[in-house]
């Protein structure tokens, strides 16, 4: 079951905007009247195995933005890094990648959203478990 997570915004579409929040399998939120949904499969990433992170945007009418580029980045505490473009997956305004962790543990992972109109960075924490 994917659960929501509320998130604090504090800047707008034009600049950076600093959110904080724990994936745990999705995130919502809106910026600008951008909404912006994150999921993630399997809901809690494991070392060593693909995790495929799905964004959906749609403007404030619910249409599709499909003008965007995203990108999801990630980097440990001891400077381990992981990135994934997410590319147009097919449907208007979804965009879709994979990650391969390598390292259990907290990761603080980016979604940024970059449109002719200006970019979002939304940071997040996504807890890595180890493989058993």
């Amino acid at each position: 079951m994917k659960t929501a997570v509320g998130v604090v915004l504090l800047g707008a579409l034009s600049s950076s905007v600093v959110v904080t929040s724990s994936i745990g399998g999705s995130l919502m939120t809106e910026v600008n009247g951008v909404r912006v949904v994150l999921t993630s499969a399997p809901e809690t990433p494991v070392t060593d195995r693909k995790t495929t992170y799905t964004v959906r945007l749609g403007d404030a009418a619910g249409k599709p933005v499909t003008d965007a580029r995203v990108t999801l980045t990630g980097r440990m505490a001891d400077g381990m890094s992981a990135a994934a473009p997410l590319r147009p997956a097919g449907e208007p305004g979804v965009y879709r990648g994979e990650v391969l962790f390598t390292m259990g543990r907290p990761w603080n992972m980016t979604i940024r959203v970059v449109r002719p109109t200006g970019r979002v960075e939304i940071p997040l924490r996504e807890e890595v478990a180890r493989q058993r």
